[in-house]
């Protein structure tokens, strides 16, 4: 069993759900985990970064989300989206979700830009380690939504599953490696990340502290998959392409 634990969906034909199947079918992923894509057009990635274009923040294409999963159970698996902006309505929304068969909450900070360290991101980090469901961000250049404090949510929240992604500020975020090492409920999802970094996580931190992920559409999942299969071969494969982020979920 092969799951890719972080694609985003569109309605877009650049992320659509018939590619992605057809890029599962040729990577040999059985399973995604979807969330929601579409919020900003990845193909320039740049001008959201630099702050020259403004992500389309609300709704979040959650709908999408739930109607694949739907059609295709076999396949997909979710994450809610939720901006915790929003505050007691975000973590109303995210239970109701998860009493619905999602799997996991994803934040956007890109996309919403909020502190990780507010009252709103430790509400839903608390609700998190309630309903038993990890916690997956990714980081930005910006001291409020950092590999620091993702590590800071980690200490605070240590019942809470806590996924970094992209292995933090992809390609090479060192620090990210450090606080994994720190915080046993930390894990570092794989997509974006540069090869020597997932090795030097590996080295340090085992296989049991990553977890596969391709960032589909913008990186393709059998070129992502391949990085893991260099580095792994047999030994640990299956631990960082299915088994750590089966742990994770509830059933």
């Amino acid at each position: 069993m092969i799951i890719d634990a972080h694609a985003h969906v569109t309605r877009e034909d650049y992320g659509n759900k018939d590619l992605l199947l057809s890029q599962m079918r040729e990577a040999g992923i059985d399973k995604a985990i979807l969330v929601p894509g579409g919020m900003i057009d990845v193909r320039k990635m740049t001008s959201y970064l630099l702050q020259r274009d403004q992500p389309k923040g609300e709704p979040i294409p959650n709908d999408l989300v739930d109607e694949l999963v739907k059609e295709y159970p076999d396949k997909f698996l979710a994450f809610h989206c939720v901006n915790p902006a929003h505050g007691e309505k975000a973590v109303d929304e995210f239970r109701k979700a998860i009493a619905q068969g999602k799997k996991g909450l994803k934040l956007a900070p890109l996309i919403h830009r909020f502190s990780l360290t507010s009252n709103a991101v430790k509400d839903l980090a608390k609700t998190c380690a309630e309903l038993g469901v990890p916690f997956y961000t990714h980081v930005v250049f910006h001291p409020d939504a950092s590999t620091e404090k993702v590590a800071i949510l980690a200490k605070e929240f240590p019942r809470t599953t806590i996924i970094l992604g992209h292995m933090g500020l992809a390609p090479a975020d060192d620090q990210a490696i450090e606080c994994a090492f720190q915080h046993d409920n930390l894990f570092l999802e794989t997509s974006v990340s540069s090869y020597l970094i997932v090795k030097e996580a590996l080295r340090r931190l085992g296989t049991g502290k990553l977890i596969f992920g391709s960032e589909f559409p913008l990186y393709h999942p059998h070129l992502e998959l391949e990085k893991i299969r260099i580095l792994l071969k047999e030994e640990g494969f299956e631990q960082v392409t299915s088994k750590n982020i089966l742990a994770m979920l509830p059933s």
